[in-house]
């Protein structure tokens, strides 16, 4: 090959790469325009979730049962809701910006994504209302334990509040998708060890115990 045709050949390439990149820029602009509109409307929606959630007093209300810390962290639970409905606007403006700029791959996993989203705020929402109600079952147990003694109730209490946040956590592991088959094997599994441990615990080593709780409600039957 000649440097003649060497060069005309470079040229063309340049030339048609050129030519692309300028009947591209239409659908460049055209696709920020659109995600810089998904921007604005998401941030605006932030500011609606956050203001509605501040309104109703969510955290108030969740910090009367300790929601709102778990393990000595602080949770922002508007903030989480607030976050989800922003990324979701953005991901629903993001396929057609990323349709106009021909990127069907990126445009596909993020379709799977919007259909796992709902998903996520419905085990948020799962998470919310159960571990409400698993502080609520505490006081509720200790409440009508305490006649048994104080640590027995706190013990019985105890009980009844990692039950349901157990059986809350697979709720919301099998709501997201998490290895469902498992959860089903793991949470029969659980429920079995339990049964097992109690009746050993009465059977073996809690006689003195089971008798005495059997007896204290004998007493309350009579009366």
């Amino acid at each position: 090959m000649s440097v003649e045709d060497l060069s005309t050949s470079v040229a063309s390439v340049v030339i048609n790469s050129l030519a692309t990149f300028i009947n591209f820029i239409p659908a460049l602009i055209g696709g920020l325009i659109v995600l810089t509109i998904g921007l604005i409307i998401a941030a605006v929606v932030y500011r609606i979730v956050v203001g509605v959630l501040k309104a109703v007093q969510l955290e108030k209300f969740l910090a009367k049962y300790g929601v709102t810390k778990i393990e000595g962290k602080d949770i922002e639970w508007s903030e989480i809701l607030a976050e989800l409905s922003r990324w979701s606007i953005i991901i629903i403006f993001l396929i057609p910006t990323l349709q106009v700029w021909r990127l069907d791959a990126v445009n596909a996993v993020l379709g799977r994504v919007i259909l796992y989203i709902p998903n996520v705020i419905v085990a948020v929402v799962l998470a919310i209302v159960g571990l409400v109600f698993a502080k609520l079952a505490y006081r509720v147990a200790y409440g009508t334990s305490r006649s048994l003694g104080t640590h027995l109730a706190h013990t019985v209490a105890l009980v009844a509040q990692w039950s349901l946040i157990i059986f809350v956590g697979f709720l919301v592991l099998h709501q997201l998708g998490v290895a469902q088959e498992l959860l089903r094997i793991l949470f029969a599994g659980l429920v079995a060890m339990i049964a097992v441990a109690g009746g050993l615990a009465f059977g073996l080593g809690g006689q003195g115990t089971a008798k005495s709780i059997l007896e204290s409600l004998w007493e309350k039957f009579k009366k």
